[in-house]
């Protein structure tokens, strides 16, 4: 009987089973390949920069990039995930895929001259930004690869090898472009400047490549369809924005109410869970949506099964790599960014509980919420933790700073986790099931057994 259900999981077919997975594997196995990048690449580049910029200079930096962030959320819109949607369950047909395209592209080309007027009036009329409008301006350049560079689309089509070239690419060419521009203090607004150039090159030759390899042409859409597409995605957006507000705004916050060092601090405490949080997490996010997506689309029963067999690994790996953290956090920040960084040890042993709560809230929200088209409800409960987020930054960050911080994201991730699963059990929705570790437990054992029957073919 488990295995009846296993295999009505994600195929109605064994050779359609083959090719999901053989997907899934090249897609995860590339992602983790640059991810694997973005944890060495810094063990070379980051231990030379923060010892020649110190943590105040490395706190503006950081927050720069922050405010940088509000600018880019304005740009994707809400227009990543539901083009995903909308591709991953029209993959076949081209006109579908290429409306889309057109779409998404118009939109956050209009998006962003919107943003580059909103951008100019902050750094002109605001004195704290105006003083460094060099370093401002610098990372706003990463806003033109936002544009161009067309995610949403390889994630739809689960080409995302190709994606993994791309970030490895821009990962060589800032780390290599570290070491040449900084050399001394006054060189640090390099980093950032760096960073947005080699995002710019590479976003346009993804978007050349798509558009070669997807036969699509480029025309603007009606205005008619556009405007829908904004109406459409409204709901995403401001999901997106509520989300930025309560996990995003830490350092732009600290960097208004504290000090650089406290925003150097906690950006050095954060960047292993960051990274850790990101490796882990890459396959459930970009790999795995699409196929949740496509079962969702098959049937609704389809899609929950796909969901409650991930939960329990997901939880136990998300788990180990919470306690990893907090197990290495004095040796890591004492090795890679030294004494004078000291204090993010309590940082990163804090946030060290992020990547179990976060992990889960995705399975909740971004799988299953959305993929039922539970819109409106996932976007009542991320604003109710952009609520939560902001009050506990403005109290904590004024009465213990950098550790304020990192406490107030912490609480916000636990409500948000909670209050999706209880939404989801109100509308009878059970993600969690005892019943279901079986299930998983027999479902992974079936899925490396094709892996490991796909590998040879691959040679």
């Amino acid at each position: 009987m488990v295995s009846e259900e296993i295999k009505s999981i994600e195929e109605p077919t064994a050779a359609e089973s083959q090719s999901v997975i053989k997907r899934f594997v090249v897609n995860v196995a590339s992602l983790f390949s640059v991810q694997l990048a973005n944890m060495l690449l810094p063990l070379l580049t980051v231990p030379y920069v923060v010892r020649i910029i110190g943590p105040e200079r490395l706190g503006m930096l950081n927050f720069s990039l922050a405010f940088i962030a509000y600018f880019n959320l304005v740009i994707n819109y809400g227009f990543d995930m539901a083009a995903v949607r909308s591709i991953a369950a029209n993959r076949s047909n081209t006109a579908e895929i290429n409306r889309v395209f057109c779409e998404v592209l118009a939109g956050k080309i209009l998006l962003w001259l919107l943003s580059t007027v909103l951008f100019a009036g902050i750094v002109i009329a605001v004195p704290e930004f105006r003083e460094q409008w060099v370093l401002h301006t610098c990372s706003y350049l990463t806003c033109i690869g936002i544009v161009l560079f067309p995610l949403w689309l390889y994630q739809g089509m689960e080409d995302l090898s190709r994606v993994a070239l791309f970030n490895l690419i821009v990962k060589v060419l800032f780390s290599l472009s570290v070491f040449v521009l900084i050399r001394q203090p006054g060189d640090y607004i390099y980093q950032n400047l760096s960073m947005s150039i080699a995002q710019v090159l590479v976003s346009v030759v993804a978007l050349v490549v798509a558009i070669r390899r997807y036969n699509l042409t480029i025309t603007w859409p009606l205005w008619t369809n556009l405007k829908q597409r904004f109406i459409d995605d409204r709901t995403l957006f401001f999901s997106s924005m509520t989300i930025t507000l309560y996990a995003g705004s830490n350092v732009f916050l600290l960097g208004l109410l504290s000090n650089a060092y406290n925003v150097g601090i906690f950006s050095a405490g954060t960047r292993l869970e960051s990274i850790s949080r990101a490796f882990a997490g890459i396959a459930l996010n970009q790999a795995f949506f699409p196929i949740v997506a496509n079962a969702f689309g098959r049937s609704r029963e389809q899609g929950l099964r796909l969901v409650r067999t991930t939960f329990f690994p997901l939880a136990a790996f998300m788990g180990l790599i919470s306690l990893g953290l907090w197990i290495i956090a004095p040796f890591f920040i004492t090795l890679f960014y030294g004494e004078a960084f000291r204090d993010a040890v309590t940082i990163l042993r804090i946030v060290s509980l992020l990547p179990l709560a976060i992990g889960l809230s995705n399975l909740l929200g971004l799988h299953t919420m959305l993929n039922l088209r539970m819109d409106k409800a996932f976007f009542a409960i991320t604003a109710m933790g952009s609520v939560i987020g902001l009050s506990l930054n403005l109290l904590l960050i004024k009465t213990a700073g950098h550790v304020g911080a990192a406490w107030a994201w912490v609480i916000t991730e636990g409500c948000i986790t909670v209050a999706m699963y209880i939404y989801l059990r109100s509308q009878q929705v059970d993600v969690i099931q005892l019943s279901a570790f079986s299930e998983a437990v027999a479902f992974t054992k079936a899925r490396l057994r094709t892996v490991t029957k796909l590998i040879p073919s691959r040679h």
